[in-house]
Protein backbone atom coordinates (compact mmCIF):
# COMPACT_ATOMS: atom_id res chain seq x y z
CA UNK A 1 0.00 0.00 0.00
CA UNK A 2 1.75 3.06 -0.78
CA UNK A 3 1.75 6.46 1.99
CA UNK A 4 1.08 9.55 0.27
CA UNK A 5 2.17 13.32 1.60
CA UNK A 6 0.34 14.74 3.39
CA UNK A 7 0.10 18.34 1.38
CA UNK A 8 -2.10 18.32 -2.02
CA UNK A 9 -0.11 19.59 -4.85
CA UNK A 10 0.00 23.02 -5.19
CA UNK A 11 0.74 26.10 -7.67
CA UNK A 12 4.30 27.38 -6.83
CA UNK A 13 4.88 29.83 -9.98
CA UNK A 14 2.49 32.84 -10.70
CA UNK A 15 4.02 33.20 -14.16
CA UNK A 16 2.72 29.35 -15.29
CA UNK A 17 -0.66 30.58 -13.90
CA UNK A 18 -0.96 33.54 -16.26
CA UNK A 19 0.40 31.63 -18.77
CA UNK A 20 -2.17 28.52 -18.05
CA UNK A 21 -4.86 31.10 -17.88
CA UNK A 22 -4.50 32.20 -20.95
CA UNK A 23 -4.20 29.27 -22.69
CA UNK A 24 -7.46 27.69 -21.31
CA UNK A 25 -9.29 30.92 -22.45
CA UNK A 26 -7.94 30.73 -25.91
CA UNK A 27 -9.10 27.00 -26.19
CA UNK A 28 -12.63 28.27 -25.20
CA UNK A 29 -11.97 26.83 -21.15
CA UNK A 30 -12.77 28.43 -17.83
CA UNK A 31 -9.61 28.59 -15.89
CA UNK A 32 -11.90 28.23 -12.86
CA UNK A 33 -13.55 25.71 -14.01
CA UNK A 34 -13.29 22.52 -11.37
CA UNK A 35 -12.66 20.22 -14.71
CA UNK A 36 -9.94 23.07 -16.14
CA UNK A 37 -8.24 25.11 -13.35
CA UNK A 38 -9.59 22.70 -10.32
CA UNK A 39 -9.06 19.30 -11.34
CA UNK A 40 -5.78 18.88 -10.07
CA UNK A 41 -7.92 19.83 -6.30
CA UNK A 42 -10.69 17.21 -7.62
CA UNK A 43 -7.56 14.43 -8.07
CA UNK A 44 -6.37 15.08 -4.22
CA UNK A 45 -10.05 14.69 -3.11
CA UNK A 46 -10.66 11.65 -4.99
CA UNK A 47 -7.87 9.39 -7.05
CA UNK A 48 -5.54 9.68 -3.77
CA UNK A 49 -7.86 7.39 -2.03
CA UNK A 50 -7.79 5.06 -4.85
CA UNK A 51 -3.88 5.52 -5.58
CA UNK A 52 -3.66 5.28 -1.41
CA UNK A 53 -5.10 1.82 -1.64
CA UNK A 54 -2.98 -0.07 -4.32
CA UNK A 55 -0.75 -2.84 -3.49
CA UNK A 56 2.42 -1.16 -4.60
CA UNK A 57 3.78 1.78 -3.76
CA UNK A 58 4.24 4.56 -6.82
CA UNK A 59 7.65 6.19 -5.88
CA UNK A 60 10.16 5.66 -8.88
CA UNK A 61 7.30 3.75 -10.92
CA UNK A 62 7.29 4.16 -14.66
CA UNK A 63 3.51 5.31 -15.16
CA UNK A 64 1.60 6.35 -18.23
CA UNK A 65 -1.41 8.46 -18.02
CA UNK A 66 -3.15 7.35 -20.51
CA UNK A 67 -5.68 10.09 -21.80
CA UNK A 68 -4.21 12.88 -19.56
CA UNK A 69 -6.48 15.11 -20.43
CA UNK A 70 -5.72 18.40 -18.87
CA UNK A 71 -2.55 16.75 -16.68
CA UNK A 72 -4.42 16.47 -13.00
CA UNK A 73 -3.85 12.39 -12.62
CA UNK A 74 -0.16 12.72 -14.13
CA UNK A 75 0.76 15.48 -11.73
CA UNK A 76 -1.14 13.82 -8.92
CA UNK A 77 1.38 10.68 -9.68
CA UNK A 78 4.61 13.15 -9.92
CA UNK A 79 3.75 14.32 -6.87
CA UNK A 80 3.67 10.86 -4.95
CA UNK A 81 7.16 10.52 -6.97
CA UNK A 82 6.18 8.32 -9.90
CA UNK A 83 8.17 8.61 -13.46
CA UNK A 84 5.24 9.68 -15.65
CA UNK A 85 4.61 10.01 -19.04
CA UNK A 86 1.08 11.48 -19.95
CA UNK A 87 -0.28 10.95 -23.81
CA UNK A 88 -3.21 12.56 -25.14
CA UNK A 89 -4.56 12.46 -28.60
CA UNK A 90 -5.49 16.63 -28.28
CA UNK A 91 -2.72 18.84 -28.90
CA UNK A 92 -4.88 21.66 -27.04
CA UNK A 93 -5.06 18.99 -24.27
CA UNK A 94 -1.10 18.31 -24.02
CA UNK A 95 -0.59 22.23 -24.64
CA UNK A 96 -2.59 22.57 -21.18
CA UNK A 97 -1.32 19.71 -19.06
CA UNK A 98 2.16 20.98 -19.83
CA UNK A 99 1.23 24.41 -18.75
CA UNK A 100 -0.92 22.47 -16.02
CA UNK A 101 2.28 20.52 -14.48
CA UNK A 102 4.37 23.58 -14.71
CA UNK A 103 2.29 25.67 -12.81
CA UNK A 104 2.23 23.14 -10.10
CA UNK A 105 6.13 22.37 -10.03
CA UNK A 106 6.02 19.34 -11.75
CA UNK A 107 8.11 20.10 -14.95
CA UNK A 108 9.55 16.53 -15.30
CA UNK A 109 6.27 14.76 -16.34
CA UNK A 110 6.88 13.85 -20.27
CA UNK A 111 3.77 14.76 -22.12
CA UNK A 112 3.12 13.83 -25.76
CA UNK A 113 0.52 14.28 -28.37
CA UNK A 114 -0.15 10.85 -29.89
CA UNK A 115 -3.22 11.82 -32.86
CA UNK A 116 -3.46 8.08 -33.11
CA UNK A 117 -3.78 5.58 -29.97
CA UNK A 118 -2.95 2.51 -31.78
CA UNK A 119 0.18 3.34 -32.23
CA UNK A 120 1.97 4.97 -28.85
CA UNK A 121 5.81 5.94 -29.44
CA UNK A 122 6.83 3.56 -26.51
CA UNK A 123 8.94 0.73 -26.58
CA UNK A 124 7.60 -2.55 -25.69
CA UNK A 125 7.23 -3.13 -21.67
CA UNK A 126 7.91 0.47 -20.95
CA UNK A 127 5.80 0.66 -18.02
CA UNK A 128 5.13 -0.95 -14.56
CA UNK A 129 1.90 0.89 -14.20
CA UNK A 130 -0.72 2.83 -16.70
CA UNK A 131 -3.76 4.96 -15.36
CA UNK A 132 -6.97 4.82 -17.83
CA UNK A 133 -8.91 7.24 -15.98
CA UNK A 134 -12.06 8.18 -17.66
CA UNK A 135 -11.07 7.61 -20.77
CA UNK A 136 -11.62 3.93 -22.64
CA UNK A 137 -15.05 4.74 -22.76
CA UNK A 138 -14.35 7.81 -25.06
CA UNK A 139 -12.58 5.68 -28.04
CA UNK A 140 -14.74 4.71 -30.70
CA UNK A 141 -15.95 1.11 -30.25
CA UNK A 142 -14.28 -0.47 -33.71
CA UNK A 143 -10.78 1.08 -32.43
CA UNK A 144 -11.05 -0.08 -28.48
CA UNK A 145 -9.56 -3.26 -29.29
CA UNK A 146 -6.79 -2.31 -31.12
CA UNK A 147 -6.30 0.97 -28.62
CA UNK A 148 -6.57 -2.10 -25.51
CA UNK A 149 -4.16 -4.07 -27.18
CA UNK A 150 -1.52 -1.47 -27.48
CA UNK A 151 -1.75 -0.61 -23.56
CA UNK A 152 -0.64 -4.50 -23.40
CA UNK A 153 1.92 -3.93 -25.61
CA UNK A 154 3.95 -1.21 -23.38
CA UNK A 155 3.25 -2.49 -20.13
CA UNK A 156 5.58 -4.75 -18.54
CA UNK A 157 5.28 -8.55 -17.55
CA UNK A 158 3.65 -8.17 -13.82
CA UNK A 159 2.73 -4.25 -14.37
CA UNK A 160 -0.56 -3.27 -13.55
CA UNK A 161 -3.49 -1.41 -14.84
CA UNK A 162 -5.54 1.05 -13.22
CA UNK A 163 -9.43 1.60 -15.21
CA UNK A 164 -10.92 4.09 -12.72
CA UNK A 165 -13.57 6.44 -13.27
CA UNK A 166 -15.08 4.84 -16.20
CA UNK A 167 -19.01 5.05 -17.24
CA UNK A 168 -20.55 1.57 -16.97
CA UNK A 169 -22.35 0.56 -19.68
CA UNK A 170 -24.57 -1.78 -17.30
CA UNK A 171 -26.59 1.24 -15.75
CA UNK A 172 -29.95 2.93 -17.22
CA UNK A 173 -27.82 6.80 -16.45
CA UNK A 174 -24.74 7.56 -18.19
CA UNK A 175 -22.08 9.26 -15.49
CA UNK A 176 -20.71 11.71 -18.18
CA UNK A 177 -23.34 13.19 -19.84
CA UNK A 178 -26.25 12.25 -17.10
CA UNK A 179 -28.28 10.93 -20.11
CA UNK A 180 -30.54 8.07 -19.21
CA UNK A 181 -30.95 4.73 -20.79
CA UNK A 182 -28.37 5.85 -23.47
CA UNK A 183 -26.20 3.20 -22.72
CA UNK A 184 -28.56 0.48 -23.86
CA UNK A 185 -28.95 1.60 -26.97
CA UNK A 186 -27.32 -0.38 -29.68
CA UNK A 187 -24.18 1.13 -31.15
CA UNK A 188 -26.22 0.88 -35.22
CA UNK A 189 -28.37 3.28 -33.99
CA UNK A 190 -25.54 5.64 -34.57
CA UNK A 191 -25.09 5.17 -38.27
CA UNK A 192 -29.52 6.33 -38.23
CA UNK A 193 -28.59 9.26 -36.36
CA UNK A 194 -25.41 10.34 -38.23
CA UNK A 195 -23.11 10.90 -35.37
CA UNK A 196 -22.04 8.62 -31.86
CA UNK A 197 -23.60 9.44 -29.03
CA UNK A 198 -21.65 8.79 -25.38
CA UNK A 199 -22.04 5.59 -23.95
CA UNK A 200 -20.43 3.75 -21.38
CA UNK A 201 -18.05 0.58 -21.58
CA UNK A 202 -19.44 -2.70 -20.91
CA UNK A 203 -17.58 -3.86 -17.95
CA UNK A 204 -16.38 -7.66 -19.37
CA UNK A 205 -14.38 -5.43 -22.29
CA UNK A 206 -12.91 -3.14 -19.94
CA UNK A 207 -11.89 -6.64 -17.52
CA UNK A 208 -10.50 -9.36 -20.61
CA UNK A 209 -9.99 -6.34 -23.59
CA UNK A 210 -6.21 -6.24 -22.84
CA UNK A 211 -6.19 -9.79 -22.90
CA UNK A 212 -6.43 -12.81 -21.30
CA UNK A 213 -3.47 -13.06 -19.20
CA UNK A 214 -4.39 -10.71 -16.18
CA UNK A 215 -6.02 -11.12 -13.04
CA UNK A 216 -7.81 -8.99 -11.27
CA UNK A 217 -6.53 -7.73 -8.31
CA UNK A 218 -9.99 -6.56 -6.67
CA UNK A 219 -11.82 -8.70 -4.75
CA UNK A 220 -15.16 -8.83 -3.41
CA UNK A 221 -14.69 -8.67 0.02
CA UNK A 222 -14.30 -5.49 2.50
CA UNK A 223 -11.05 -5.30 2.47
CA UNK A 224 -10.66 -5.22 -1.78
CA UNK A 225 -9.03 -2.76 -3.62
CA UNK A 226 -12.17 -0.91 -4.87
CA UNK A 227 -13.90 -1.34 -1.21
CA UNK A 228 -11.10 0.17 0.86
CA UNK A 229 -10.69 3.10 -1.79
CA UNK A 230 -14.04 4.00 -1.57
CA UNK A 231 -14.28 3.81 1.90
CA UNK A 232 -11.23 6.11 2.30
CA UNK A 233 -13.76 8.35 -0.07
CA UNK A 234 -16.25 8.36 2.74
CA UNK A 235 -18.54 5.92 1.31
CA UNK A 236 -20.42 4.24 3.92
CA UNK A 237 -19.91 0.73 4.63
CA UNK A 238 -24.16 0.09 4.11
CA UNK A 239 -24.49 1.33 0.16
CA UNK A 240 -20.92 -1.07 -0.49
CA UNK A 241 -21.85 -4.21 0.95
CA UNK A 242 -24.96 -5.38 -1.57
CA UNK A 243 -22.26 -4.53 -4.26
CA UNK A 244 -19.98 -6.20 -2.59
CA UNK A 245 -22.38 -9.50 -2.39
CA UNK A 246 -23.41 -9.38 -5.66
CA UNK A 247 -19.73 -9.05 -6.93
CA UNK A 248 -18.98 -12.29 -4.48
CA UNK A 249 -22.43 -13.87 -6.34
CA UNK A 250 -20.98 -13.41 -9.85
CA UNK A 251 -17.32 -13.97 -9.25
CA UNK A 252 -16.08 -10.44 -10.29
CA UNK A 253 -14.58 -7.39 -8.99
CA UNK A 254 -17.12 -5.67 -7.32
CA UNK A 255 -15.64 -2.40 -9.16
CA UNK A 256 -16.76 -3.65 -12.47
CA UNK A 257 -20.50 -3.34 -10.98
CA UNK A 258 -20.63 0.25 -10.02
CA UNK A 259 -21.82 3.22 -12.23
CA UNK A 260 -17.86 4.39 -12.29
CA UNK A 261 -16.64 1.32 -13.34
CA UNK A 262 -12.75 0.04 -11.75
CA UNK A 263 -10.49 -2.58 -11.89
CA UNK A 264 -7.30 -3.19 -11.24
CA UNK A 265 -5.65 -5.64 -13.64
CA UNK A 266 -2.21 -7.13 -13.43
CA UNK A 267 -0.24 -8.71 -15.98
CA UNK A 268 1.02 -12.03 -15.50
CA UNK A 269 4.50 -12.44 -15.83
Amino acid sequence: MSSLPMQRPAVTCPTWQEAFEVAARRFGLRPSDPWVGGYVDYEWEHLRHVLEALPVALAGKRVLEFGCNVGASAILFAHLGARVHASDISANWIELARLNARRHGKDQIRFAHVADSTRLPYPDASFELIACNSVLEYIAEPERSAVQRELDRVLAPGGIILLTGTSNRLWPREVHSGRWLINYLPDWVDRLLGHGVQRGMWPWRARFGFGPHYANLDTPDVQGFFARSRRRMGTPAWRLRPLIWLAGLLRVGPGLLAPNSSCLLQKRR
